[in-house]
């Protein structure tokens, strides 16, 4: 409580303050704001709120009754809309990540033009061979790797013992 008493009006200061610059913007922002309120409330609400109340009667009779057909019927098409707007938002997101890509590739090839023109075109292609003996010597090293392992996994393979074994045996993938 003490450091409220003691720093209370520091605080209302600052409270009553922080605001003055900032109120010539503000103001129209909140003014639109209440007016958009007040229209809403006095012209749209009364207008669209009996459609809000048939709606809502509507579908609690639909929800609490036995299915019938027409039941039926509003939710195969709720269905229907629904995997109309998941396909709608899979190619959208299938677009953008195409574009993305493309726009990667152009950004790449420039790159490289300007890499190319920078550097000329020997030194480039020298740098590029390098690259490329990079690359292969990390294959052959993996090559190498991988051979180790699966020479290792068939020596393992062949330590298991051979015979009918009931129930789990070691190499069984349990």
């Amino acid at each position: 409580m003490d450091i409220l008493q003691e720093n209370f009006p520091q605080l209302f200061y600052l409270y009553s303050t922080y605001y003055t610059p900032y109120a010539t913007y503000i103001r129209p922002l909140r003014r639109a704001l209440l007016l958009t309120q007040s229209y809403f409330y006095r012209y749209a609400f009364p207008t669209l709120y009996p459609f809000y109340v048939l709606i809502l009667r509507l579908l609690r009779s639909v929800l609490t009754e036995q299915p019938s057909l027409a039941s039926l019927a509003l939710l195969a098409i709720l269905l229907l809309v629904s995997l109309k707007i998941m396909d709608l938002l899979r190619r959208t997101i299938i677009a953008w990540i195409a574009f993305a890509v493309r726009m990667i590739m152009y950004a790449s090839v420039a790159l490289m033009g300007v890499w190319v023109y920078q550097r000329g075109a020997e030194q480039s292609l020298e740098d590029l061979g390098w690259i490329i003996g990079l690359f292969a010597g990390l294959g052959e090293q993996g090559e190498k790797v991988g051979h180790a392992r699966a020479a290792g996994r068939a020596k393992e393979a062949r330590k298991i013992p051979q015979g009918n074994y009931r129930g789990r045996t070691k190499g069984a993938g349990w």
